[in-house]
């Protein structure tokens, strides 16, 4: 029996046809980005980097149908230096580095690649205002959820909260809501002159979002928010020097807070309470200094681990990069957020420059106590990291200023992304 061919090629055109529809590439591409943002808030379990990760690539192939994909690939600079420095930078360590690499870490650096599509797929059929309520208004959902699992199972409800979806735990549950959280002030600085009903609905999303962050009592996410909202508003309308500058503020307050723990414990705490728990960061960056010694350029692989059971990962940012990377791994991630901030300061669109400049603070204080390696695996700094700077890059300026556009593709704009 033969197997007739046109058929095959007939069902292939009705598939690209049904797919080149801009109706549905439109509905498909904005339901992805809604997928990952729950997923982001409510999965957890075995399955959730499954049901996190689909949306993303789910919305990378529909960049490919779109047409957004080639135009993005052929003109986006960052994205060309900053994913073959990482490919070329983990082959360099595999052939000269005296530590062993794995494949799977090049996953990663597709799983980024995936991402970027995904970001520029959303941008092309979601105004800003649009991207900002959805995170807004699941971020609260699953911060008040949250709560109410926390109440009712907590055996005390001074206990740390874990708030609900793919963080698992207090520090990068934390980091999720606080992504939320400053998309819901981006939108009350656009909306503040508007009706007061958008206002309160505002307010009530902020609510459970403070309380959950409040309550996950993760004290390196809250100072490094703390610090991001009121430089976002204050150097806003700042340059790019200006923009690095109030970034590595925010890791070195942080990273001092640490330092200077046992001074300011001694000055604050009264009790054993778990505002006042002991963080052994010192200790563990001890150990990853002597590291970094022993591998300074090339860096000990993504894949080093440290023998002990009770040190998982270097729980500093910068740190963490000058140990799986090398010094040159850090200056190059270094340049990477500089072009990051330059396409950032030359925006247009005053709320996605916000969100986007309050998201990138806010991560560097993340990383004075954290998320150690920014380019593993998927979890929650794809949302509050990766996310607002991919955003940002997608549009450039001409396209940048689309707040109060509606979300229909506009065939000039999208030509320019």
């Amino acid at each position: 029996m033969t197997f007739d061919t046109s058929r095959l090629t007939v069902s292939t055109s009705l598939v690209r046809k049904h797919l080149a529809d801009r109706g549905r590439l439109h509905v498909l591409s904005a339901a992805a980005f809604v997928l990952f943002v729950v997923a982001i808030f409510f999965a957890r379990g075995g399955k959730a980097p499954g049901l996190s990760v689909s949306p993303i690539f789910a919305g990378a192939l529909l960049a490919f149908a779109s047409g957004a994909a080639a135009q993005t690939l052929r003109k986006n600079l960052w994205l060309w230096l900053s994913l073959s420095f990482l490919v070329a930078w983990q082959a360099a360590g595999a052939l000269f580095g005296d530590m062993p690499r794995s494949v799977d870490d090049l996953s990663k650096i597709g799983l980024l690649a995936a991402f970027f599509l995904f970001a520029v797929q959303t941008s092309r059929v979601l105004s800003t205002r649009q991207i900002l309520w959805i995170i807004a208004g699941i971020g609260a959902a699953s911060a008040f959820l949250s709560i109410i699992v926390h109440v009712l199972k907590a055996p005390d409800l001074m206990d740390r909260m874990i708030p609900l979806g793919r963080g698992g735990n207090p520090i990068p549950g934390a980091g999720a809501l606080a992504s939320a959280l400053i998309a819901t002030v981006a939108l009350w600085l656009e909306e503040k002159s508007r009706d007061g009903r958008t206002i309160v609905t505002l307010l009530m999303l902020a609510v459970p979002l403070v309380t959950g962050l409040v309550l996950t009592q993760s004290r390196g996410p809250l100072v490094a928010l703390c610090l991001a909202l009121p430089l976002a508003l204050l150097f806003e309308r700042r340059g790019q020097l200006v923009v690095l500058m109030a970034c590595l503020a925010s890791w070195l307050i942080v990273t001092g807070l640490v330092i200077f723990e046992p001074t300011i414990k001694a000055i604050i705490c009264g009790d054993n309470s778990d505002w006042c728990r002991p963080s052994n960061r010192n200790q563990v960056w001890e150990l990853v200094r002597d590291q970094i010694a022993l591998h300074p350029i090339l860096g000990s692989g993504p894949e080093f681990r440290f023998p002990y059971e009770w040190l998982s990962h270097a729980h500093n940012g910068l740190f963490g990069i000058a140990l799986y990377f090398g010094l040159g791994g850090l200056v190059a991630s270094g340049l990477m957020i500089a072009g990051y901030a330059r396409c950032l300061a030359r925006g247009t669109d005053d709320t996605l420059r916000f969100f986007g400049l309050a998201s990138l603070i806010f991560s560097f204080g993340y990383m004075g106590a954290d998320l150690p390696n920014p380019f593993a695996f998927f979890n929650t700094h794809y949302l509050f990291m990766w996310f607002p700077i991919l955003l940002v890059l997608a549009r450039d300026r001409s396209s940048f200023n689309v707040k109060a556009m509606s979300a229909a593709p506009v065939p000039g704009t999208a030509q320019r992304i």
